[in-house]
């Protein structure tokens, strides 16, 4: 797959338009506008009088006429009508069209036409009407600007400051604000010490006048320098403008202010500075101006673009969803929604989700086409991101159809030569190269690449010439380019960008098909960034559905990885160590980024800690309210990444590597570790297949595909039906058989399994006598590799305090009793108390939830003997951990919907809330505890991700439906091996050889239902 991530474009959607928050943010600069607002009231008292110069009659439009089209939006129509005016006026009565005329040109984006009829009337006669004049001339500066005629904007702009010297003296506000103007031009054109001079100049005289004046001209002068791209300039400004604004406290200014800070900020490059500002608008904004008003929205929206630009979508996402939902609300159809719906639609666009960005751009457009008109900035920019969007879903000609006719307008509007004009008129070409629907002819791919600098749009371009040198089949020239890319991306991105890791991914890509030297390196590196990028992520949100598809867009570049590997083990062993890594940290990231954190905790300063625990508070809260805390939550948890995720980090770094665990297993041991990535084929299919690599003590390892996923589900029955002795022995030489005699050496073997392979009842396989795996080795289950101890440190169970749950009162319209769940734990309780255990028994309705979390905490094992239930996530889902459970006392009193915190059910969701670090053993004596959906997040999201996620160091689950007789008999031997040997493993596979040999009176589907599992 080539990644052709886009960055929309015209800056101001992007980024937030500067004006869009308010009238602080677009106040128009003291007598500069104000004169020429003055001229359609003069035209309409009758101050021009036309004089026909044509040879033949010309029927010519009414001011009044003229001044309804511009009211009714159709400015094509009021511009042909002024310039007919135009062509028989006048001298002053042409002046006055000819400004009247400019000021409608600018605003609509047509400033050639401004140029057109203002250039041959500002003459030296033109002064004698001194505020006409003025207002032509500063029209024309910015018709000039527009256009990106410097140097023409810059003479305009001198000659104005000179006119309003000599005509309104050197302390009049109308002169500072020329000099403002001029000083912004002159920060353009890199003349920095004279602009400075002008600026303090105009500052040092508005200071001493009026100070609402003063203040707004800061504000106008910082934005004015941001547009030109003096931002350290305008950063200064800024600060100074803020400064004054305190004074007053917190204000609908100063919150704008901060706004507008955040944003020139985030276009430095300096995003915890941006997020900070943000922060500080959306305090102030709610505050002053309420949660609803389009003041806050643009400020939340604007948050979460800040932290899309930062390349940490996890934490934009709830943020953009936020205040689009507010907006659509509160604002209805309008422009500030559209722009909401522009702002998700661009990160939806970045993480590859065309389908969903679509939509969203598609109702952006349209609405802005029917109310700003076609040729408006925003329509455009809507339609530009629209075709991007098609692109993305492989419809080359519906996009080129709009990139068509956005380049018609521009030309139409701004003419042909315009820089804009010009970038998007390539863009469509390229555009066009790449998906086919033109020759890839006359670029120059030397000369491009020798020029390029820094930009989004640099690295946009040389993306897409990569892909045109790859559709020639050019390989070494898509490389360069390739290589190019991911340069220009570091130094404007940064290296966690998703974009830069995008721009990586190819070149390692490249490389791979040419074979070169340093093609191991760079995916060395590309594992590094992108599990450096998704740890943070992870951090970032509690959103399910924000964290799979983080999962899912990383786990395709793992997929590449691990396909490399394979491939260059022969002939480069150290790919070995890569291989490893992948095994050790990209199975359930997230629970191991919840581990990280946990362990960090005594090392947190008091300010991080408190911050953990709110984030942990909410998120407990947020089960039963989560409309009144998702947006807390979201702020709180991208807060807690930036303040500890680099901590994190480094610990994870920390973490024993594969070759440190290899050089802990003993003499007869090995593990076997699976990963499930998705791979895409040389058609664009995208297939799940399974990888697997054991090695041995001693350091030896064989790395295996294994096939597509699919083959292994065909095997494993669905409803948690009992899997055939065919099967199982199928499964084994799909697995262990596929490596070979070497296994028969091997006393334990360590499982740790991933994606369909979690379903695998590995004990119960059957070798090729038809032996279960366990009755020749000892078979131990962990979802990482980490969970092995070294040889020196096997762990034994300490005796302490424990809770047993058992013969559950469920209501009188409840689930079935389970006569045999009450003997269950009361056997256990007396055969754990003579071992040291001190256990605590609930029964009947006293096992409720609030009972139990209140009972729970500071317990080594918690023993839940109940019913259990799994239901798979349907379409649309976006809760996995609600759809698993176990139930308890008063369970039958509700629906099976989401509920109250004491509702009788216990939910993944719920537990995964809890703090259970400190428990060695949780027992879920109950059906399908040990189901859940595959997930690239958490291997398996139901109970056993969530007691993973929770802290609990190993779970005793059932993969199926388990008799209420069998499962007591099965725990109560359990339990006695445990108190006669001290390990938990060691009890698990007595209990199991006990079933096999006939010394257990259970059937074969309860002790193969039963699986321990080390987290």
């Amino acid at each position: 797959m080539r990644y052709g991530l886009q960055a929309d474009w015209i800056p101001q959607e992007t980024t937030l338009s500067l004006g869009g928050i308010g009238s602080w943010g677009t106040l128009p600069m003291p007598a500069i506008r104000g004169t020429a607002s003055i001229l359609l009231a003069g035209l309409l008292a009758g101050w021009c009088c036309i004089a026909p110069v044509h040879a033949r009659p010309v029927k010519l439009p009414t001011i009044e006429a003229v001044e309804a089209h511009v009211d009714a939006g159709r400015h094509a129509e009021a511009l042909e009508g002024y310039r007919l005016l135009l062509d028989q006026a006048q001298g002053s009565e042409a002046l006055q069209i000819a400004v009247r005329l400019a000021e409608i040109a600018n605003a609509t984006g047509q400033p050639h036409l401004a140029l057109e009829a203002l250039g041959p009337r500002l003459t030296e006669a033109a002064i004698a009407a001194p505020e006409l004049f003025d207002a032509g001339q500063e029209l024309l500066v910015e018709a000039a600007s527009m256009t990106g005629r410097l140097d023409m904007a810059i003479s305009a702009a001198r000659r104005l400051v000179a006119f309003r010297r000599d005509t309104w003296g050197e302390d009049a506000p109308a002169l500072q604000a020329g000099r403002l103007t001029l000083s912004g031009l002159l920060d353009q054109q890199g003349r920095h010490d004279e602009a400075r001079a002008l600026r303090e100049e105009a500052f040092a005289v508005l200071a001493k006048g009026d100070p609402e004046l003063y203040l707004r001209m800061l504000n106008n002068t910082a934005i004015v320098l941001q547009d030109g791209g003096a931002l350290d300039e305008a950063a200064q400004v800024f600060a100074r403008l803020i400064a004054a604004l305190e004074e007053d406290g917190a204000s609908l200014s100063l919150g704008i202010t901060h706004f507008n800070a955040a944003i020139l900020d985030r276009d430095r490059r300096r995003h915890d500075a941006a997020i900070d500002h943000h922060r500080r608008a959306i305090e102030i904004l709610e505050a002053v101006a309420g949660p609803d008003s389009a003041h806050t929205i643009a400020a939340i929206g604007g948050l979460g673009q800040t932290y899309a630009f930062a390349g940490r979508p996890a934490s934009a996402m709830p943020l953009l969803r936020d205040a689009l939902e507010r907006a659509r609300r509160a604002l209805g159809d309008s422009d500030d929604t559209m722009l909401q719906a522009n702002n998700l639609a661009a990160v939806l666009r970045t993480l590859g989700r065309f389908a969903e960005a679509e939509p969203l751009d598609r109702e952006a457009y349209g609405w802005r086409e029917a109310n700003l008109g076609p040729a408006h900035p925003a329509t455009l920019t809507s339609r530009k991101n629209l075709a991007l969007d098609l692109v993305g879903l492989d419809r080359p000609d519906e996009a080129k159809a709009h990139y068509d006719a956005i380049t018609a307008t521009l030309e139409g509007t701004r003419g042909p030569d315009n820089p804009l004009t010009r970038d998007m008129r390539l863009e469509r070409d390229m555009i066009a190269a790449l998906t086919g629907t033109a020759p890839a002819e006359g670029f120059d791919l030397d000369a491009i690449s020798d020029r390029a600098e820094p930009s989004g749009d640099n690295v946009l371009l040389a993306n897409r010439l990569a892909g045109i040198a790859g559709r020639r089949g050019d390989e070494r020239t898509e490389l360069a380019l390739n290589r190019l890319s991911l340069r220009l991306a570091d130094a404007w991105h940064g290296p966690y960008h998703p974009t830069t890791l995008a721009m990586l991914t190819n070149v390692a890509r490249s490389e791979s098909a040419l074979d070169t030297e340093e093609s191991l390196a760079t995916y060395v590196e590309l594992e590094r960034r992108l599990r450096i990028w998704s740890r943070r992520e992870f951090a970032s949100t509690s959103d399910p559905a924000t964290l799979e598809q983080v999962a899912t867009t990383t786990r395709e570049n793992i997929g590449d990885i691990m396909r490399y590997s394979f491939h260059a083990l022969r002939d480069k062993p150290q790919v070995m160590q890569l291989v490893g890594r992948l095994l050790v940290e990209w199975k359930a990231p997230g629970s191991l980024e919840r581990a990280l954190l946990d362990g960090l905790r005594d090392r947190l300063p008091p300010e991080d800690l408190a911050l953990l625990e709110r984030v942990r508070a909410l998120r407990a809260e947020s089960l039963s309210r989560p409309d009144a805390t998702d947006a807390d939550l979201a702020m709180a948890e991208a807060r807690l990444a930036e303040r500890i995720g680099g901590l994190a980090r480094l610990e994870g770094e920390g973490q024993r590597s594969y070759e440190a665990i290899l050089a802990g297993l003993a003499e007869g041991e090995a593990v076997l570790d699976f990963l499930s990535v998705p791979l895409r084929s040389a058609s664009g299919k995208v297939e799940e297949r399974i990888f697997a690599m054991m090695a041995w003590h001693g350091g030896d390892a064989m790395l295996a595909d294994l096939g597509l996923a699919a083959d292994f589900e065909a095997l494993i029955p669905p409803d948690g039906k009992l899997m055939t002795e065919a099967a199982r022995r199928k499964l084994h030489d799909m697995t262990v058989g596929r490596f070979g005699a070497r296994v028969a050496k091997v006393g334990r073997l360590f499982v740790v399994p991933d994606g369909v392979t979690h379903l695998i009842p590995f004990d119960g396989l059957l070798d090729g006598q038809g032996r279960p795996l366990i009755e020749t080795r000892d078979v131990r289950i962990l979802r990482n590799a980490r969970a092995i101890p070294p040889a020196d440190r096997e762990q034994v169970a300490q005796p302490g305090p424990m809770l047993l749950v058992g013969a559950v009162d469920y209501g009188p319209d409840g689930m079935s009793a389970l006569p045999a769940s009450g003997p269950e734990v009361e056997a256990i309780a007396a055969r754990m108390t003579a071992a040291g255990y001190e256990p605590e028994i609930l029964r009947g309705t006293d096992a409720g939830e609030a009972e139990v979390r209140a009972t729970s905490g500071g317990r080594r094992i918690l023993h839940f003997a109940t019913h259990g239930f799994f239901r798979p996530v349907e379409a649309g889902e976006t809760a996995p951990l609600w759809r698993a459970g176990i139930a308890l006392a008063g369970a039958g009193n509700g629906d099976e919907a989401r509920q109250a915190a004491d509702d009788g059910i216990l939910y993944a969701a719920e537990v995964a809330s809890w703090d259970l670090s400190g428990v060695d053993l949780v027992v879920l004596s109950a059906c399908d505890t040990a189901q859940g959906d595959r997930s690239y997040v958490e291997g398996l999201n139901g109970l056993p991700s969530a007691l993973a996620i929770a802290g609990a160091r190993r779970s005793l689950l059932a993969r199926w439906p388990v008799g209420d007789r069998g499962a007591a008999i099965f725990m109560d031997r359990f339990y006695a091996h445990l108190a006669a040997t001290g390990s938990y493993d060691e009890a698990m596979r007595h209990t199991k050889l006990d079933a096999i040999e006939g010394r257990l009176d259970v059937e074969d589907d309860t002790w193969l239902a039963f699986a321990l599992i080390a987290n």
